[in-house]
């Protein structure tokens, strides 16, 4: 693909902009089901069928939290805030469900009015159950489906300060450290889960096709 006179004019920074948004454009696409691995692979094909999109859908701007989710987690876990900890990470299981579920809503042209009546009035017991059967996606395990589910209940606990009697003692330690290791282990479940239905098992074919166009723009 020629580089357009506007191309041309940007400075480095303008074009990484612009190449960010055009990457998120386009997963965004592939998650809904509206561009396939196979779409990726003619560039000027791509540019056709994206500003054919572009015209029959309107944008809405969302805010990705779930890198610094994890990432706080960690610090407030190696700082000793045990509790701060699992409510990040709690709230990261739930960001993710509930993307994976409103992909999931638009794949079956459910509008987004209804969509977003389902993620606030289904509790995270039944989107990890009965509606993702419902939607036709696969189940979670039932192992990190317990995992996430103490982990929710530890952050409401928490949240409304309905703490359970706690020592400090060297015990207390070994199972904090124990349980946190099974969220992190969760956490890999959890990112291969999404990655799974979100991308349909196609997240590094889609990422080395977007390498691929930003290399040809250089």
């Amino acid at each position: 693909m020629e580089k357009s006179d506007l191309q041309k004019k940007l400075s480095q920074s303008d074009k990484d902009f612009m190449n960010d948004m055009l990457d998120k454009i386009i997963q965004s696409f592939i998650k809904q089901g509206l561009l396939t691995v196979t779409d990726l692979e003619d560039q000027d094909e791509l540019w056709k069928k994206i500003k054919q999109l572009n015209e029959e859908r309107e944008y809405l701007a969302v805010i990705e939290y779930k890198d610094n989710l994890i990432s706080n987690a960690r610090k407030f876990y190696k700082s000793g805030e045990v509790d701060n900890a699992k409510f990040l990470y709690a709230t990261l299981f739930e960001h993710t469900m509930n993307e994976i579920i409103n992909e999931s809503c638009i794949r079956k042209n459910i509008i987004k009015k209804e969509i977003n009546t389902i993620i606030r009035a289904v509790n995270l017991e039944g989107k990890l159950t009965w509606l993702t059967r419902l939607l036709e996606i696969p189940q979670v395990s039932i192992k990190h489906k317990k995992i996430i589910m103490k982990l929710a209940s530890d952050r409401n606990a928490y949240i409304h300060y309905k703490y359970n009697p706690e020592s400090n003692d060297e015990i207390e330690d070994y199972k904090e450290k124990e349980e946190i290791a099974q969220i992190e282990k969760t956490v890999i479940y959890f990112k291969k889960y999404s990655s799974r239905i979100l991308y349909n098992n196609q997240k590094t074919i889609i990422d080395n096709h977007l390498r691929s166009r930003r290399d040809e723009q250089t």
